[in-house]
């Protein structure tokens, strides 16, 4: 659904994805660069901190850690790295994780070095931070991380006031696209898997043949060793930005190419899947594939409205109904109506406010 809007909406969503790149590449630069961790002037640059500009040295932290962190700390329970407030809210100036002016009992420091007590003893886990800094993936050092505790300034007055200007939108995790799209086509496990064990749901999956399966693999029964019988549906979710626990595989909070390939395909092949099943209503809920725009025009565009509505939580303006009718349907139902709505369903998957929440 090429419409400007849409077009507008993914624009933003990928410039999104390459900016906070980019933007973290200059910090890390800035930081090294820097006269030194009490540098007074973090941001001499006249354009008052817009753009890629750090706002301050605690931005100019953020930045820098972000290679490291912001995989599983953008989004979930701890979303430390998803903004500059959400930084100094949730971590710096949080005494459990940073003790001002006390590098060596800050629990970020301990964590780093791998030293810490309780559960999680290093961060990330998986692989040293020193390893990180010594391959190029992230240069902010340990020893910068803990001249800047040292010099750490008392939190600002309104560190607690909510931002208006804050940006809130993220993209849909894996996990939430894969049981988010199950719960919206009408698809359950039994669509995908053989069920001809009586207790297949407490043994390895066995994916079916040619079902296009995405599924994480540390969800149980994962823990068995032999998770799926094809593991190309982990693969697959690991493409859409999903995890993995059991090989310290992050999460990738980036709409990338590759999540982008994955979900198209998915979207098709799962749309498919809701319009051939049997008394399934959620695709094809005020129309048959036998009713066509010619012998049923109304409902025809009474489901595309229920459509929009279903899978992207407001109903259309007028406008976009019509750029999905005109755009979509109507071509592809020249060739049969299953290929139009299976085509008007993955368009819809595919739709910025499908992807972000």
């Amino acid at each position: 659904m090429r419409t400007l809007r849409s077009l507008l909406g993914a624009a933003v969503l990928a410039s999104l994805a390459l900016s906070f790149t980019a933007c973290t590449e200059q910090a890390t630069a800035r930081i090294n660069d820097s006269a030194g961790p009490g540098d007074p002037n973090p941001n001499p640059d006249p354009d008052g901190g817009t753009g890629c500009e750090p706002a301050s040295k605690n931005d100019e932290i953020r930045l820098a850690l972000a290679p490291a962190c912001e995989g599983c700390h953008r989004i979930g329970n701890v979303p430390i790295f998803a903004s500059l407030s959400a930084f100094e809210t949730g971590l710096v100036y949080n005494e459990r994780y940073v003790k001002r002016g006390d590098p060596a009992n800050s629990l970020l420091v301990q964590m780093l070095k791998g030293n810490a007590p309780g559960s999680y003893p290093q961060m990330p886990p998986g692989q040293h931070y020193d390893e990180l800094v010594a391959s190029g993936r992230v240069t902010l050092t340990i020893e910068q991380v803990e001249a800047w505790i040292r010099d750490l300034p008392a939190p600002p007055e309104q560190l607690e006031t909510p931002s208006p200007e804050e940006f809130r939108v993220r993209r849909l995790s894996a996990e939430e696209m894969v049981v988010s799209l199950m719960d919206q086509l009408g698809l359950t496990l039994e669509d995908f898997v053989s069920t001809s064990n009586a207790d297949w749901r407490n043994r390895a999956y066995v994916v079916n043949w040619n079902k296009f399966f995405v599924w994480p693999g540390d969800w149980s029964p994962g823990i068995s060793g032999e998770y799926v019988s094809d593991q190309r549906t982990i693969e697959r979710f690991e493409a859409l930005g999903g995890g993995n626990s059991l090989q310290y595989r992050k999460k990738d909070a980036i709409f990338g190419p590759s999540a982008g390939q994955t979900l198209v395909q998915m979207s098709q092949a799962w749309c498919g899947r809701a319009v051939d099943k049997r008394n399934n209503p959620a695709v094809l809920r005020y129309v048959t594939l036998a009713d066509t725009s010619a012998r049923n025009p109304d409902a025809v565009q009474k489901n595309l409205r229920y459509l929009y509505l279903r899978m992207l939580g407001q109903p259309p303006a007028d406008a976009e109904l019509k750029a999905l009718y005109e755009q979509v349907y109507l071509p592809l139902e020249s060739q049969s109506t299953r290929l139009a709505w299976i085509g008007t369903c993955a368009a819809l998957i595919r739709h910025p406010l499908w992807i972000t929440y």
